[in-house]
């Protein structure tokens, strides 16, 4: 059964939508955490690279939420998990620091957010909910501006906030600047973080900032005029919600098979998914507005696994990835059914294109004169308003949801829903249960977001905002197992006193 029988419903009382109505996050401290040995002077200035500079300067968030086994102790786990914080800034030194403008970073030991605070609900309640209350996720992070076109006032680089679940279970917040830190860098940032909680050391120790990969020159600043074409880019006028779609592993390797070509071959999972909603997103368009709309594709590229010249740490600092383009002009035909072996096809010519050309010409002496071209043939094909601009980007294998504190890892880590988004026409695809499925989080005008919510086709492929509650329960009932002594009469019962609950052994 969908529920699980191992746990029961002991505790329900039928009243989760209630519950989830009147939850309550109560804060019980804040602090700015620093590093545990001072940054030293001649490193108290960090250089952004060229592609920090132009990318948008928001916030990336999301949520790990954790059912700890019995190695967490509440006030205890969260003192050790400030002091690994503290000695991992000793190695992530410009994380503490303020931007003082669009070239650096003033690493002067302010420190990072660190707070707690107290849900007045049970995880398992809000999660397991037939339809998860993601309205409610925000909550959940220490708040900062969702879009700071002022970087001057800006507030921490890094602000974390540790949820505790009434009766076991944790929400770990993070919203992190988008500035000098990209997908890649968090990845690197929690593996540290998490090995130094564990085992008190990082096999890791010396950073590579992104600035140093690229030919001297390319720190000079952008100017005024292709500097904010990325961002221009991206916006489209009035607000944006964002609603969950889960796509699981049978229907991942399907759209798979249903997009190969002689031109891909071998699509990946990433692939197949994002231009099946591509299709459906320009579809969506036309029902909504009444025409059909070219449409352009901006997928965001790790450049560093396409870069030739060798690393000297993997725990580079920056930006390091560009926006690929693939433009869709056959409006007459995006509702045949062999348009997403098209779509694959563009998406595979313009992220060869990434590493064919554009890569090699940014590691050469132009690098900056790539980076401008790059922006010019990025405002040339997305300056015109009537087209449908789409930005993708993938969180798949970059290890959010391996992060071990010590209290074991993650049972799913989740994207913030806006509900009044900055931007529109956005999908965020990340790993879902057993890195099986893919979820895409999804940002669209709410009048299209209406129509693809009722898409027939679209939701053959794909569960609109399941719950999780089988993996849920499941690791809660691992975590409690591990906390209750077996009775004479061969019954499961509470360590704790006061808590009346027996639980049918299996």
């Amino acid at each position: 059964m969908e529920d699980g029988g191992e746990e029961g419903d002991e505790d329900d009382d039928g009243d989760d939508d209630d519950d989830d109505d009147l939850m309550e996050v109560q804060v019980i401290s804040r602090k700015a955490i620093k590093p545990s040995s001072p940054t030293p002077h001649h490193l108290q200035t960090f250089k952004a690279s060229i592609i920090d500079q132009v990318l948008p300067h928001g916030y990336i968030q999301f949520i790990s939420f954790y059912v700890p086994n019995q190695n967490f102790t509440n006030q205890t786990s969260i003192q050790h998990l400030k002091q690994s914080l503290s000695q991992t800034l000793t190695i992530f030194y410009p994380f503490v620091g303020r931007v003082k403008d669009k070239l650096k970073v003033d690493c002067s030991d302010n420190g990072v957010l660190f707070t707690t605070a107290q849900v007045s609900c049970k995880m398992r309640d809000l999660l397991a909910n037939p339809k998860p209350k993601l309205e409610l996720f925000g909550q959940f992070a220490t708040p900062v501006p969702p879009f700071c076109p002022g970087l001057a006032d800006r507030p921490a680089q890094i602000a974390i906030q540790v949820n505790q679940f009434d009766c076991w279970g944790i929400a770990l917040c993070f919203s992190l600047s988008h500035f000098i830190i990209d997908a890649g860098t968090i990845r690197m940032f929690l593996k540290c973080w998490s090995q130094i909680a564990r085992k008190n050391e990082c096999t890791s120790s010396t950073i590579c900032p992104a600035v140093s990969m690229f030919p001297k020159g390319s720190e000079e600043s952008m100017p005024d005029g292709l500097s904010n074409v990325i961002e221009f880019s991206l916006s489209r006028e009035g607000r944006g919600t964002t609603k969950r779609f889960v796509f699981d592993g049978l229907v991942i390797s399907a759209l798979k098979e249903k997009t190969k070509s002689e031109a891909v071959p071998n699509p990946s999972r990433v692939e197949a998914v994002s231009c099946f909603i591509w299709k459906h997103l320009m579809a969506t368009s036309e029902a909504v507005w009444g025409f059909k709309q070219p449409s352009v594709l901006l997928q965001a590229t790790d450049l560093k696994r396409r870069m030739a010249r060798a690393v000297s740490s993997e725990l580079s600092i920056g930006n390091i990835l560009w926006l690929s383009i693939a433009r869709y002009d056959n409006v007459t035909t995006y509702n045949d059914e062999d348009v997403e072996k098209q779509l694959v096809g563009l998406e595979r010519k313009a992220i060869d294109k990434i590493k064919d050309d554009f890569v090699p010409k940014l590691q050469s002496n132009g690098g900056y004169a790539t980076i401008c071209e790059a922006l010019e043939e990025l405002h040339d094909k997305c300056s015109d308003k009537s087209l449908n601009t789409y930005t993708f980007s993938s969180w798949c294998k970059t290890g959010p949801d391996e992060v071990n504190f010590g209290w074991g890892k993650p049972v799913w880590v989740s994207s913030i829903p806006g509900i009044d988004a900055p931007f529109k026409n956005v999908a965020l695809l990340m790993d879902g249960e057993s890195n099986e499925k893919i979820e895409a989080w999804i940002t669209l005008d709410h009048r299209e977001m209406l129509v693809l919510e009722r898409d027939h086709e679209f939701l053959a492929f794909a569960a609109l905002n399941p719950p999780w509650r089988r993996r849920i329960l499941k690791a809660t009932w691992q975590c409690r197992k591990s906390r209750l002594r077996r009775s004479r009469h061969g019954r499961w019962r509470w360590k704790r006193s006061g808590v009346g609950v027996e639980v049918e052994e299996e």
